[in-house]
């Protein structure tokens, strides 16, 4: 079973919908459990993977609450470094990742961090191939094995292993480099990287 924390908005759909078209099992969590939302502590014990779509600033709060229900799981982190100043898009970041304050928090899960160059918009229009690269980065290989399967499932691109959690440093900034692309040519981009072979 694949869970979804924080899965109602377009990410969270995008991600469900997706994975369910190949076949997967898909729950999705909320605060506010309704309709086809479970709590978001049931979304977590009933899945093996648990993609964690929460806003940056509520990271360290709800992943030290969701913390026992994470133990022996593979926490997806998603969220990224991207504050809005005077409407623009920029990166704010701290000597800590927020996977690695994921990790910090739920000590016991097995953290891997993904999909930050992804758009929320584009993977909810479920109809639309993204013809994109993701990125992804962790310390343990065999949980960053099956978040590549799972990734592989929502974009057509590669899945491109960067190296351990403390690379996602990096990676939850490029977020609000694409956002001021984007908004600079009235786009949807995505990252491709070249030279692999």
């Amino acid at each position: 079973m694949i869970g979804i924390v924080g899965g109602s908005g377009d990410f969270g759909q995008g991600v469900a919908g997706r994975l369910r078209a190949h076949g997967e099992e898909v729950i999705i969590g909320s605060r506010t459990p309704r309709d086809e939302f479970v709590s978001n502590v049931e979304c977590c014990e009933r899945s093996e993977v648990v993609f964690l779509s929460i806003p940056g600033h509520g990271v360290e709060a709800m992943t030290r609450e969701l913390a026992p229900h994470l133990a022996g799981k593979i926490a997806v982190s998603v969220a990224t470094a991207v504050v809005f100043r005077d409407g623009k898009p920029a990166a704010e970041t701290g000597p800590l990742s927020l996977a690695e304050i994921t990790a910090r928090e739920a000590p016991e899960a097995r953290v891997v961090s993904a999909l930050h160059t992804v758009s929320a918009r584009l993977l909810a229009q479920l109809d639309r191939e993204l013809g994109e690269d993701t990125i992804v980065c962790g310390d343990d290989e065999e949980a960053k094995q099956r978040v590549a399967e799972l990734c592989g499932k929502l974009v057509a691109g590669r899945v491109v292993d960067a190296g351990p959690l403390e690379v996602s440093r990096w990676l939850e900034t490029l977020t609000a480099v694409l956002l001021n692309v984007n908004r600079r040519y009235k786009a949807h981009s995505g990252i491709r990287v070249t030279g692999l072979g």
